[in-house]
């Protein structure tokens, strides 16, 4: 028998405001999980007269995924945000327009390309661990996510663009303050009853507007520094080296069928972006547990010491398959913690969720992480436990459920590049430092700004204390 979206539970609102008052805005996503364990994998939740609908089922997560594009689509007001403050690039693009912008991106960020970043990314890497051991040495705690989010811009630049920004060595810069306002305008803005901004711009939307000038600034840098490399050596435009030179290839050898110049503006701030924000926070979180499982570290620590020996600091490319436990131990990471715990988007047209009917246009609200960390897919989901990936086990896992990088046609490009950062600093932390959790007087906590971030998240670094590194 079909539902309609009146038939479904969920929680009570009130008059005109619906439930627009229970919906905490940094901690959107765990209000709609626990009304997810409430009221079970569908339900409805209205702002004003506008129905959500909410799905924390796997299976029909995994159907609106496949169907994308041409089933699904974003929810108009997250293109309209995301369109609106100039991240026109592959995330929100539609149609045509996302099948021209996918190929190249796709191209840029496969497997075997991923493979000619791994000295970049150890440079980096080898720059990262070295500010740590000043920290170390100084007995200073570090604010990690900080951190991480300028090794991530230096990443991104650097294998996406041609161009190393160093924003590590050059200290705190406003570039990942103004990062930080972008996301935390989206959110708002997302949540907002109506596009007030239009109309009348609040003191934080004239910052936000700062910000998105000084986010532009950098972003045209960047195109103009490649277009004068791809001047200064013409053969680059047949062989490009990295997704913004095949961009402005395909752009000048073909105006009709090429990007656009908003096209590829929007590309390169969304993955400046995207590059920035969701791999830092993946490992910050990951960093996070490191320190809260003493016993997870140790055998991290093995497993890389194992493979390095004596002699090398930091694993070559080639060496970080062979850590499968740090591989664990980041896929449970994103089990738990993946950046985007929910996602919205739209039936193009009328359509059947499972028994349900929903109607072109509705926001379908799919929990990511809270239909996949179910006991049908996870022994014991709540618990850290990386060891439930390694084959070696024989835990009971359903990797289809991980879905922290999305699925289907969509699934996330950068997702190869984003573990590669992932075990490159993971071994480096492990092989070099002992961690310990910093007591700020606040619990760590979630935020949602767009992304999900830790709060209050504080971490000591020490000298390892024992070392194979010939440190004593």
């Amino acid at each position: 028998m079909t539902r309609s979206l009146t038939n479904l539970p969920g929680p009570r609102g009130l008059p005109l405001l619906g439930n627009m008052a229970a919906l905490e805005p940094q901690r959107f996503h765990l209000v709609l999980e626990a009304w997810a364990r409430e009221f079970g994998d569908a339900y409805v939740f209205r702002i004003m007269a506008k129905p959500f609908l909410v799905i924390a089922d796997t299976e029909v997560i995994h159907k609106v995924l496949r169907e994308r594009p041409a089933g699904f689509r974003r929810g108009a007001r997250v293109r309209d945000v995301v369109d609106e403050v100039g991240a026109r690039g592959v995330f929100s693009a539609e149609g045509e327009r996302w099948t021209r912008q996918r190929k190249l991106v796709m191209a840029a960020f496969k497997s075997t390309r991923v493979q000619t970043f791994h000295a970049q990314v150890g440079v980096i890497t080898a720059r990262l661990l070295g500010l740590w051991r000043v920290a170390a040495s100084e007995g200073r705690s570090i604010d990690v996510v900080a951190e991480l989010m300028r090794y991530t811009v230096d990443v991104t630049t650097s294998v996406a663009f041609g161009q190393d920004m160093n924003t590590l060595e050059q200290g705190e810069g406003e570039l990942q303050q103004h990062i930080a306002r972008f996301f935390a305008t989206v959110n708002r803005r997302l949540r907002a009853p109506l596009p007030y901004w239009r109309y009348i711009k609040l003191a934080e939307d004239r910052a936000f507007e700062r910000s998105r000038v000084a986010i532009e600034q950098v972003v045209f840098d960047i195109i103009r520094v490649a277009r004068e490399r791809l001047e200064r050596d013409p053969s680059h435009a047949a062989e490009p080296r990295n997704l913004l030179e095949a961009m402005l290839s395909a752009r000048d050898a073909d105006a009709g069928s090429g990007l656009s110049d908003d096209e590829i503006y929007g590309n390169v701030l969304t993955l400046l972006l995207a590059g920035e924000d969701t791999t830092a926070l993946t490992m910050a979180w990951m960093l996070y547990f490191v320190a809260l499982h003493p016993e997870v570290a140790s055998r991290m620590r093995a497993e890389v010491d194992g493979l390095l020996g004596e002699g090398d600091e930091l694993p070559e490319g080639e060496d970080l398959p062979a850590l499968e436990y740090v591989a664990a131990v980041a896929r449970e990471t994103l089990r738990l913690k993946g950046a985007a715990p929910m996602l919205f988007f739209e039936p193009i047209e009328d359509t059947l969720l499972d028994d349900i009917a929903v109607p072109a246009g509705t926001v379908v609200v799919v929990m990511s992480r809270a239909a996949a960390n179910r006991e049908q897919h996870f022994a014991d989901p709540d618990a850290f436990v990386p060891e439930r990936w390694l084959v070696s086990q024989g835990a009971r896992v359903d990797p289809r459920a991980n879905l922290a990088f999305g699925s289907g046609p969509r699934i996330c490009p950068g997702r190869a590049l984003a573990l590669l950062e992932c075990s490159m600093v993971a071994a480096m932390v492990v092989r070099h430092f002992d961690l310990e959790l910093v007591d700020t007087g606040k619990p760590v906590d979630e935020r949602f700004d767009f992304t999900m971030r830790p709060e209050n998240l504080r971490i000591r670094l020490a000298p390892r204390r024992e070392s194979v590194l010939g440190a004593g």
